[in-house]
């Protein structure tokens, strides 16, 4: 059932005031995301007259700032409780959009990257654990499924207004692009401000719970471990790749106008704003292990989309992209419910913060590495065998999520 008024309604009866403050933030500050989410390279390339190889370094750098933090992040947050990691990132992201539209020279991109990555390593991680504590265990993969849909409705409404006021060769419509993004963290700011709940703070243990935790609990925990790692394979060949080289590929290789690009994107928003509801449904009679199965072939079948495109004219190698987004889009709507929701049901309550840092660094690792795959496949002109690279590396996490699902069959309905 795609998105409509019934369905609306049913979803909307699990949010509970504090976590409709919170889904309401996360798709105001997507609005302002979505306008900039998939024009940097463009931007820098274009704009301010770097090469495409230093982009690719610059993401890569960004995901390692990013990396280091990230540990540090997931103590911080069982130590001080979600909300105030979460505010510190926030205001930290917002000073770094700031300051995209004003960098002139390399090191200005590296100083503005170094900001946003930090800001970023403390966004995600904060943001799943205050989800988690705000919703009961029945419906915690509908809320992260639910934010999920608002977040890429934010995102797409921000692509298709990016796709209306860029003007080609116009320095001043892409700062106005990154000013409004910066508007759109500080409103995020003020609906978190608004959440009080002892729930959002530092956790109290009950009697019988451990008084602290540490990461060697979570590295003893063989399925947490299988799952950042066949997660973060699945991202490197996914979203990663997708970030890092379909914008150049489109628009430099296949020649389309980064118009394209707002609307590619925007179709695969729309896409995941519509039929949201429907994949969790079915989502609700299948295991967690056997979805994050699917998500690895979806995103293959994404790739060998892409890789059709060269062969058609350029109208229909632009539409060709956008069909590839809606086919991706179908692995992210399993992904982001099901990687969340499983992830806190193998953490306990106290390592909870450290758990899903673990997980985002995924981001940050895959961040790193899909670049600098990436990068010089393009930049060397292998564009075919970059795609095809994507296409059996979204394969290959496959055989480790049937393993997790194995180690799960003794204590879950994991059939």
């Amino acid at each position: 059932m795609i998105l409509n008024s019934e369905t609306f309604r049913e979803y909307y009866a699990i949010l509970n005031p504090n976590s409709k403050k919170m889904v309401l933030g996360v798709m105001l500050s997507a609005i302002g995301s979505g306008m900039t989410l998939s024009f940097l390279l463009v931007y820098l390339h274009d704009l301010r007259g770097f090469t495409n190889t230093f982009g690719g370094f610059l993401l890569s750098f960004g995901a390692a700032v990013a990396l280091t933090v990230g540990g540090p992040v997931g103590t911080l947050i069982d130590h001080v409780g979600p909300k105030k990691v979460l505010i510190v990132g926030i205001m930290t992201s917002s000073l770094g959009t700031f300051g995209w539209a004003f960098v002139q020279t390399h090191r200005d991109a590296i100083l503005v990257m170094i900001v946003q990555s930090i800001g970023g390593a403390f966004l995600w991680p904060p943001m799943n654990v205050m989800l988690t504590r705000l919703t009961p265990v029945r419906d915690r993969q509908k809320i992260f499924g639910l934010n999920f849909m608002l977040l890429n409705l934010g995102l797409g409404i921000g692509g298709l207004v990016a796709s209306a006021i860029i003007t080609e060769g116009s320095l001043k419509t892409f700062q106005i692009m990154y000013l409004v993004d910066t508007l759109s963290y500080l409103l995020f700011l003020w609906v978190v401000l608004l959440i009080r709940t002892p729930l959002v703070g530092k956790y109290i243990p009950e009697a019988h719970e451990p008084k602290s935790g540490s990461y060697k609990e979570i590295w003893q925990n063989k399925q947490i471990v299988l799952l950042s790692v066949s997660g973060l394979i699945l991202l490197i060949f996914g979203y990663a790749g997708l970030q890092a080289g379909l914008p150049i590929y489109a628009t430099q290789y296949l020649g389309l106008s980064p118009k394209w690009l707002g609307v590619m994107y925007g179709v695969n928003t729309l896409s995941i704003v519509l039929l949201q509801p429907a994949v969790l449904r079915r989502l609700d009679r299948e295991s967690k292990y056997k979805a994050l199965i699917a998500v690895g072939i979806f995103w293959s079948l994404s790739w060998g989309v892409v890789g059709i495109s060269p062969l058609l004219p350029l109208l229909a190698a632009g539409l060709m992209i956008c069909l590839s987004q809606i086919v991706f889009a179908f692995g992210e709507m399993i992904w982001s419910p099901t990687m969340p929701a499983l992830a806190n049901e193998l953490s306990p309550e106290h390592i909870r913060g450290r758990t899903n840092a673990l997980i985002g660094l995924q981001w940050g690792v895959s961040g790193v590495l899909g670049p600098a795959i990436t990068g010089p496949m393009l930049g060397a002109g292998l564009e075919s065998a970059w795609i095809f690279t994507m296409l059996i590396g979204a394969l290959l996490p496959l055989p480790l999520f049937l393993r997790l699902r194995k180690m799960a069959l003794p204590n879950t309905n994991a059939l």
